[in-house]
């Protein structure tokens, strides 16, 4: 892997990071639809599987943070990336044998909490090696991220499909054959330079997370991660209670992240003619409305098909924006950190405790109550923002330490 200075990644240099997004992807595109339905399928109960995700994603606190900590020390990331993925895809791996083995629930936890050690840190650093090979370009991430998308699309139709056929035990093997691939994958992709500061004076991390604006930021991240947790874990057995077959569902799942690649091609105008704030303040607003129509509406069609649509803006909105006020605020040598503490807050602390409220809430209240809870933490977000909008706002085209 030869060095190559941020902000010189051409067409050529560029392709292994979109192979890369599509194969961890597609090892997401398993894990999401289809893991929590096969970790019941082993005997385990929803509320015991909603903790069972919640340590997966618990890792998220520790594993990002630390992993940014050491590529903005070494200044490289793809060596690293590629570590991360070879041991998660074995640890994925670990999962299949574990299943086959009727391990007790300690032995599930140690090694769920171990893959997510090393899988966690993954989409961050990826992220990470991007925006370092698009240099002062970062319009063009969301097009490299839209091949994730397509990854997720494969894996949630195709092996959606196949998983119909052979059964749910092929989970975590499929899960580990996607990031294997993600690892040799990496191997093509340039080492980029560390982006030099765009300010005066290097940004100090500890003095920016004590602003009470980023502080909030933060809040408002992590409650739009956990607004997520009833959907992540309970909504393809939501929609199967309804009678969807598993492919229907993979289809459900697929048709959200159609629309999430739509608005990823669509981010780089909207970037140049609006407001970071306005466009996160819209995306919230249609988050919360999307939990009200997967909680109540699920059984008219029309209506389930439109709450996935909106996955553009729960998901696709509010992450590309999340990663533009991150490259924004932390430039430099705080970039990697600054990913990895925004992927910690939010995906690490947010997912997880929204799961674990998820396997609380599912089965003791129904399921409209539980999309609801979400809703509320959506609003919650969407107030914690406005207030926080110092951080969030800019001009299009600004590009300054902050």
């Amino acid at each position: 892997m030869s060095a190559q200075p941020a902000g010189q990644g051409g067409a050529a240099s560029l392709n292994p990071i979109r192979l890369g997004y599509f194969a961890f992807f597609l090892g997401l595109g398993v894990y999401l639809p289809y893991f929590s339905p096969y970790l019941i399928e082993q005997g385990f109960a929803p509320d015991t599987v909603g903790a069972m995700l919640a340590m997966v994603m618990a890792a998220k606190l520790i594993a990002p943070p630390l992993l940014g900590w050491v590529v903005d020390h070494s200044g490289r990331v793809v060596v690293w990336l590629i570590a991360a993925a070879v041991v998660s895809g074995l640890l994925a791996a670990g999962l299949g044998l574990l299943g086959g083995l009727e391990a007790g629930l300690l032995g599930w936890m140690v090694l769920l909490v171990l893959f997510g050690f090393f899988w966690q840190p993954l989409l961050s650093q990826l992220d990470v090696a991007a925006l370092r090979l698009t240099g002062p370009a970062p319009e063009r991430y969301p097009a490299l991220r839209a091949w994730g998308s397509i990854g997720f699309i494969v894996a949630s139709v195709g092996l959606g499909a196949l998983i119909d056929r052979i059964g749910l035990d092929a989970v975590p093997w499929l899960m580990a054959v996607a990031l294997i691939a993600l690892a040799v994958v990496l191997f093509r992709v340039p080492e980029p330079g560390v982006p030099r500061e765009t300010g005066a004076l290097p940004v100090s991390i500890r003095a920016r997370l004590k602003e009470p604006a980023m502080i909030g930021f933060f809040a408002g991240s992590f409650l739009i991660n956990l607004a997520h947790g009833v959907y992540y874990a309970f909504f393809s057995v939501h929609l199967a209670d309804l009678g969807y077959s598993a492919t229907a569902i993979g289809l459900l799942w697929a048709l959200g992240v159609v629309a999430e690649i739509v608005l990823f091609f669509l981010l780089p105008g909207l970037r140049n003619r609006f407001a970071p704030l306005f466009l996160l303040l819209v995306a919230i607003g249609l988050m919360a409305l999307r939990w009200l129509l997967i909680g109540y509406q699920a059984d008219v069609f029309g209506w389930l098909l439109f709450a996935q649509l909106l996955h553009a803006a729960s998901f696709g909105m509010t992450h590309a924006v999340g990663i533009w006020v991150i490259d924004h605020q932390f430039p430099g040598r705080a970039h990697a950190r600054g990913q990895a503490i925004l992927s910690a807050a939010s995906y690490g602390g947010g997912a997880a405790l929204g799961l674990y409220l998820a396997g609380l809430l599912w089965g003791r209240v129904e399921p409209g109550t539980a999309f609801a809870a979400m809703t509320v933490a959506s609003l919650l977000a969407f107030a914690l923002m406005l207030v926080s909008r110092r951080v969030v706002r800019w001009s299009p085209g600004e590009r300054e330490a902050g």
